[in-house]
């Protein structure tokens, strides 16, 4: 049995996705402590490899100084405060299927969330990983399309206004110098837009409204990072 109480998960604070879960590993009480790596402690980064951690989340024993990285430590979490499942976290067949899901997220979860750099503190981006992001651009963009399926032969000017707006955007990665960023910016718009035209209720033409509001705002924000 693991003590979660001495370890501390240090996250990259500035993703809105780490933030988001490793909050909800300490308000649900599974872990004691956590840390952004902008504002981490000199003792805590000199117990960690900080380029490993860059792409795999660490969870850093306190008192042993002992570090397991990604998804190993999330699975750690997850089997001690779930021990009927501890199992099933520590087959080596289930990291196996869960392993490219983990990477395709860490390696482009700049991209997804659309957050920049820390203003200040150590900046725990990842490298550009060419077949991940690949991946998950052509992932992303194919779930996309399968979702658009309702709507795509409507034939109605919003629908297909807000179709032709997400197919030829991708041309515009011609003109700007972060190509790779740019495509995958465009297949986590076009997959959001997407999923809400998907799960949003209404006729057709509130769907395409909703797209092209959710599309544009998505754009705006993230103006900066293309």
């Amino acid at each position: 049995m693991e003590n979660l109480d001495q370890k501390v998960i240090v996250y990259d604070d500035a993703c809105p996705m780490c933030k988001a879960y490793t909050a909800g590993f300490v308000k649900a009480g599974w872990l004691k402590q956590r840390t952004g790596f902008s504002n981490i402690s000199p003792d805590l980064m000199s117990g960690i490899d900080l380029n490993r951690a860059r792409h795999e989340i660490p969870l850093l024993d306190t008192k042993t100084g002992e570090v397991t990285y990604g998804l190993q430590a999330l699975f750690l979490i997850l089997g001690e405060r779930m021990p009927l499942l501890r199992p099933l976290f520590r087959a080596k067949w289930f990291a196996a299927l869960w392993y490219p899901i983990y990477q395709i997220i860490t390696y482009n979860r700049r991209i997804i969330a659309g957050s920049s750099a820390p203003v200040s503190g150590f900046d725990c981006a990842p490298d550009v990983n060419l077949f991940y992001r690949w991946l998950y651009i052509l992932l992303a963009a194919g779930a996309a399309a399968v979702l658009y399926q309702p709507i795509w032969y409507i034939g109605m000017p919003l629908t297909n206004g807000l179709l032709l707006i997400q197919l030829f955007t991708p041309v515009l990665a011609l003109v700007v110098s972060k190509k790779l960023d740019f495509l995958g910016h465009w297949a986590t718009v076009a997959l959001a837009s997407a999923l809400l035209t998907a799960v949003i209720p209404g006729t057709s033409m509130v769907k395409a409204i909703a797209g092209m509001l959710l599309t544009a705002w998505m754009w705006w924000k993230r103006r900066d990072k293309v």
